[in-house]
């Protein structure tokens, strides 16, 4: 099928435009798998909560009101103020109610599938084989992250349905090029930029589009024809594009792309096309796995390897046999995968290595690359220059007893590895029944003076330090709950399970008196310092020191060039504080004028919650 062209050279409406009205079966047919893929994933949001990055955005939504410079605000090399402004929203609604992002993922997603079947209505007509790319899509493995846990959907779904919105205005441009449809394309764009600076890689896909299916020739002809048939688009596209990234690279862009060549990119792509993509084709990867760097990893069989690897090439084999100008269409979902693999090896493979890769959330997009892939390789585009064309042949995969048997097995498998995904089975390091304990505890004895630690690894990053404080990730939570970095007296610590304990100190390294109820020496007013029986160092040590005071005074502790403001209070107490550093020797010091204090026991030692 090819385009119809006036005298002028511009492709003419009635060629098409009969068939842009879909038949109501098509419709019903494509808004029932939309309904059965978005009841899909309400099903694979049972079990799942608030993760990791997830109470980051929710301490930022916390601490600050808002405005321009909280929106803006980069985070690990994203610029995303919309899904910042949301992130703000739910907070102060209900930090902690997960019903509230859950809510706003499902009617995300089936926008985004609304949309993309309005697309392919658009692009090949009122067929029902339009379903085939749809169900790959919408039940596709490689959604998980973004429509599961909020942190990846409150940026990705937004990215994916602003996507098919600007290419389904793009593709109206490009048969009929209108001022209307070429600002609707760009100001899509804008919309998912909004959300994630990712959202740059549309202009690749559009433009691919425009280049593989509305030019015909050689590779500088096609080049040459897009310039003279759509020259005001190719300005807009690229003015904006250039001013985006101007923007980007100046005020958000914190990787130095530089490294590239000394870093693991041909890593990345054997792990995010050879095993993570290749079996999310056929509903893999069927096994999941939780690393340091990931929060879930495709894990693979060799077997289900084979099978995605198998399927996807018997399905390219079978579109080049079948269809005239076929192959061209994988060239979406290798090109999107290129992309996204570049940015990971030049960003976050850096610092992780390449298994990081195996994270889906990092290839979103070739979720649905690959879906259009599949209706261009064996569909005609209405109103192209060239596209696919059938061609005699004597086998082929295009009947209707091969797609919906596909789609079956491939929705089987999906539906396993939804089923088996970490962020919905999480056991024993459950962020929601650990914060349930919390609360609980904190409820039956309020008040409680915690000692400012730091969560657990699987909650939030040892990296992010110190926003996986007590201090910081408590903060929702309420009933008169404080974490201190330095306590008197009581204290105590949340155990891995969430349940609040008073403290057990064990000392390694001490000075004490070697009668009860004396003092191994006086704190004069001034400097003193006080040494141990051996050297600390490294972290996860704390100081106890026992006193007794015949004033309240203010004191200044010093460990290992750590200095940290101190009140002591009046008579006898048991001041408790981190102690990390390499030393061997306490510095205290008093104002000029207090009276001495008596130091009773000093001890460093570990600290954790009581049997």
């Amino acid at each position: 099928m090819t385009l119809a062209v006036g005298r002028r050279g511009r492709p003419l409406r009635h060629a098409f435009a009969p068939h842009l009205r879909p038949r109501s079966t098509v419709v019903v047919g494509g808004v029932l798998v939309v309904a059965a893929a978005t009841a899909f994933r309400i099903w694979a949001l049972q079990g799942a909560w608030f993760f990791f990055d997830d109470f980051y955005f929710m301490q930022l939504a916390l601490d600050h009101d808002l405005s321009a410079a909280y929106l803006f605000k980069p985070y690990n090399g994203h610029l995303m103020p919309a899904s910042t402004l949301l992130c703000w929203v739910n907070a102060r609604i209900d930090p902690l109610d997960f019903t509230i992002p859950a809510t706003e993922m499902v009617m995300l997603f089936a926008f985004l599938g609304l949309a993309l079947l309005r697309l392919l209505v658009r692009l090949f007509g009122r067929r029902p084989a339009v379903l085939v790319p749809l169900v790959a899509f919408l039940f596709s493995p490689v959604l998980l992250p973004a429509t599961v846990w909020w942190a990846a959907g409150v940026n990705q779904l937004p990215m994916l349905l602003a996507t098919v919105l600007a290419l389904d205005a793009f593709v109206g441009h490009l048969r009929e090029p209108r001022t209307a449809s070429l600002v609707r394309s760009l100001a899509w764009i804008a919309v998912g930029l909004a959300f994630v600076e990712r959202s740059v890689l549309a202009f690749l896909l559009l433009w691919l589009v425009a280049l593989l299916y509305f030019c015909a020739g050689t590779f500088p002809e096609r080049c040459a024809e897009l310039w003279r048939r759509y020259r005001s688009a190719v300005v807009a596209h690229a003015t904006f594009l250039v001013a985006y990234l101007a923007v980007y690279v100046t005020w958000a862009l914190n990787f130095d792309a530089r490294t590239v060549t000394q870093r693991p990119l041909f890593g990345v792509v054997r792990d995010m096309v050879g095993t993570a993509f290749g079996s999310a084709a056929v509903g893999g990867p069927l096994r999941w796995g939780v690393s340091d760097v990931t929060q879930s990893e495709a894990r693979p069989s060799s077997l289900v390897l084979l099978l995605g690897w198998g399927g996807l090439t018997v399905l390219v084999l079978a579109s080049a046999v079948t269809r005239r100008r076929a192959l061209r269409a994988w060239l979406l979902p290798g090109t999107m995968l290129a992309a996204n693999a570049g940015l990971i090896a030049t960003s976050r493979a850096i610092y992780f290595g390449p298994e990081i890769a195996l994270d889906y959330r990092f290839q979103t997009e070739a979720a649905m690359a690959l879906a259009l892939a599949v209706g261009l390789a064996f569909l005609p585009v209405l109103g192209a220059r060239e596209c696919a064309e059938p061609v005699p042949a004597s086998w082929g995969v295009d009947n209707r007893t091969v797609a919906i048997g596909s789609c079956v097995v491939f929705v089987l498998l999906a539906t396993i590895s939804t089923d088996r995904f970490p962020l919905r089975n999480l056991t024993t390091t459950s962020p929601r029944a650990y914060f349930d304990n919390v609360e609980r505890s904190a409820r039956e004895h309020p008040g409680t003076q915690l000692l400012d630690r730091t969560t657990p690894t699987w909650l939030w990053a040892p990296l992010a330090y110190p926003t996986n404080t007590y201090s910081h990730m408590f903060r929702p939570i309420g009933h008169g709950l404080t974490a201190r970095t330095i306590t008197t007296d009581s204290a105590s610590v949340v155990d891995d399970r969430g349940v609040i304990l008073p403290i057990r100190f064990r000392a390694v390294r001490h000075q004490v008196s070697h009668a009860p109820r004396t003092c191994f020496g006086h704190a004069p007013p001034g400097t003193s310092r006080w040494r141990l029986d051996g050297p600390i160092i490294g972290i996860g040590w704390f100081l106890r020191l026992a006193y007794t005071a015949p004033a309240a005074t203010a004191a200044e502790i010093t460990v290992s060039g750590r200095r940290s403001d101190a009140q002591l209070l009046r008579g006898r107490h048991v001041l408790l504080m981190p102690a990390i550093g390499s030393y061997d020797s306490v510095t205290l010091e008093t104002a000029a004028g207090s009276e001495p204090v008596c130091l009773r026991a000093l001890s460093v030692g570990t600290v954790s919650p009581s049997s």
